[in-house]
């Protein structure tokens, strides 16, 4: 190959290195679905936190292991995974850069583990992807003009065909059903992501306290989004190790109505149809209950023996 292309090659790649917003926008135009989702075969090979560090020049030290996605054999996700683990944290000790665009880039790369991780954990728990719609339509069915329905004239083959939007609702009303601002904060991350960096900057120097995205830049910062990031990845490992496993956890029954009743598990309210207290002998408020739970699904709800 010609040097002055070979040149040109190696400033681009250093260019989609430093910025995120130029990264996201050359794999846009060369038709790669996320930033997130390609590593270098170089890359993929590495199973060494400190090797990818020196590939990439990068200083700081991963605030998440993804070592229980390794375990289940995607040596190629984890490395990514990795990899962004390690920009976005890079992005916070980066002091050469404005805070602002410090944080933005920290927030672009939090929401590619965000995406990766989501998709990951639906890949996992529902091999068969009619069971996946399935499930999205049912989690998202509370929200209303925003829940998800099938598209008749749309063909989904696999997890990555569903807007990440959906997955991320049915996650939190899944996960987190009594975390409201967990939601609201993840999708706001989904739009800074695809504002991009300059569109940020612009809303953060209109000062507008009615734009959504000026309240997320001025009220959170890198360890609130860190924390958030962390939470949903130690939630989806802990279900991910569960696969196929029977569990079992004590609860109450809070109210019951003519077609639903209202559960408590763990701290957490749940609404479940009639059918599924079927093996309850005592529906009434403060029944002791125990419910039986596969891949994150209620399979059973039974008195308490």
């Amino acid at each position: 190959m010609d040097e002055k292309l070979k040149s040109t090659i190696d400033k681009i790649v250093q260019l989609s290195k430093q910025n995120p917003e130029f990264d996201a926008e050359l794999r846009k135009r060369l038709e790669i679905t996320s930033s997130a989702n390609v590593v270098s075969s170089r890359m993929s090979i590495c199973d060494d936190v400190h090797a990818i560090r020196e590939t990439l020049e990068i200083r700081a030290n991963n605030s998440i292991s993804y070592d229980f996605i390794l375990a289940k054999g995607n040596q190629r996700l984890r490395d990514q995974l990795l990899i962004d683990n390690l920009r976005m944290e890079n992005a916070a000790l980066n002091l050469k850069e404005k805070e602002l665009e410090r944080f933005y880039s920290f927030c672009a790369n939090a929401f590619y583990q965000i995406e990766n991780v989501v998709n990951f954990y639906f890949y996992v728990m529902f091999p068969n992807i009619d069971n996946l719609l399935s499930f999205i339509e049912n989690a998202t069915n509370v929200d209303g003009k925003y829940s998800f329905k099938r598209n008749a004239n749309k063909e989904y083959k696999s997890v990555s065909d569903i807007e990440i939007t959906y997955k991320l609702n049915a996650i939190c009303t899944t996960l987190f059903p009594d975390d409201k601002n967990i939601k609201i904060t993840y999708s706001q991350l989904r739009q800074v992501r695809n504002e991009g960096a300059h569109r940020c900057m612009v809303i953060v120097k209109e000062h507008d306290e009615s734009n959504a995205l000026y309240r997320f830049f001025k009220y959170n910062t890198f360890n609130s989004i860190r924390i958030v990031l962390i939470k949903l990845v130690g939630t989806i490992k802990q279900e991910i190790e569960n696969v196929g496993k029977i569990i079992k956890k004590r609860g109450v029954i809070v109210n019951v109505l003519p077609c639903i009743a209202f559960i408590k598990v763990e701290g957490k309210s749940l609404q479940v149809s009639l059918q599924q207290l079927k093996n309850v002998c005592n529906k009434t408020a403060n029944s002791q209950i125990e419910i039986i739970y596969k891949n994150s699904s209620i399979i059973d709800i039974v008195d308490i023996k």
